[in-house]
């Protein structure tokens, strides 16, 4: 088993403000050991509204990052940008900001790369859906922009949209470099009831990052077995893409984060050993 299974940062907390996914101000630090004491080997860091309370921004902070990660031996490969979704790249949209694309910058050039983040997650889907043509030529033209400096920086950036399998595939086009990808998240695609072989045939060679959650059509996010994602079809497509990357628990909260979480590493470890990825 070469695939490492992570947990969204954030799900290892009480939820903060009744939110589903947040940053876990106050208890981010001891989420690592609650990962650890798991057998997690990942934590995709989370970049929301608290910008001001995330040390990730901070580089005089890194080596405290650095530090707790070296201790507990969980890694941050990748970060979870939702700050975005409310605060757009996109000139076309109500919350654009021109510190919003300074701060995906300043991910690229310094945050990431301090970190040893090396996947970029934007979530573009509500109001930053690339189904409205304004906005998607938008992050079109920044991205194309910005493909030097991803690239100079090792970086990767991965898409989490509501496109469609063909109209994802033919949006991807637009880029030159391998490094535009797809995050492939597996509730989404049921609530949204996409053909998963379509989807892997359309792109299955540009998944870079698997956020492991299940969906049906009525309910957003239930837990893991109980929705509409065929896990076996999903994980035979990801094993016949040769996928050897990570797979990211976002799935359902429980009363008991901890209970829950080791639930969803069993659940999800079970899949990746019977598929050899």
């Amino acid at each position: 088993m070469s695939s490492r299974v992570g947990i969204m940062q954030g799900r290892l907390s009480k939820p903060l403000n009744g939110k589903i996914q947040s940053f876990p101000i106050s208890s981010w630090e001891n989420e690592f050991y609650k990962a650890q004491k798991i057998g997690f080997k990942l934590i995709e860091w989370v970049l929301d509204e608290n910008i001001d309370e995330n040390p990730i921004l901070k580089n005089q902070l890194y080596k405290k990052i650095e530090n707790i990660k070296k201790e507990t031996g969980i890694e941050t490969n990748s970060i979870c940008c939702d700050y975005f979704m409310s605060n757009s790249l996109s000139k076309n949209s109500d919350s654009f900001d021109k510190k919003n694309v300074d701060i995906l910058i300043k991910l690229i050039e310094e945050s990431c790369p301090l970190n040893n983040i090396k996947i970029i997650d934007l979530p573009l889907v509500g109001k930053e859906s690339l189904k409205q043509k304004k906005i998607a030529d938008d992050y079109k033209n920044l991205l194309l922009k910005l493909e030097n400096k991803i690239f100079e920086n090792n970086l990767i950036i991965s898409l989490e949209t509501d496109l469609g399998p063909i109209e994802l595939k033919n949006f991807l086009k637009n880029f030159n470099k391998k490094i535009i990808t797809v995050n492939y998240d597996t509730g989404n695609s049921a609530y949204w009831q996409f053909n998963a072989k379509e989807e892997f045939s359309s792109y299955g060679n540009l998944i870079s990052n698997v956020h492991i959650k299940d969906c049906t059509p009525k309910d957003y996010t239930v837990q893991l077995g109980n929705g509409n994602v065929n896990f076996n079809e999903v994980f035979s497509l990801l094993k016949i893409n040769n996928y050897k990357a990570d797979f990211i628990i976002q799935a359902a909260r429980g009363e008991d984060e901890v209970k829950i979480a080791e639930k969803q590493f069993k659940f999800t470890t079970e899949y990746v050993s019977k598929y050899k990825l």
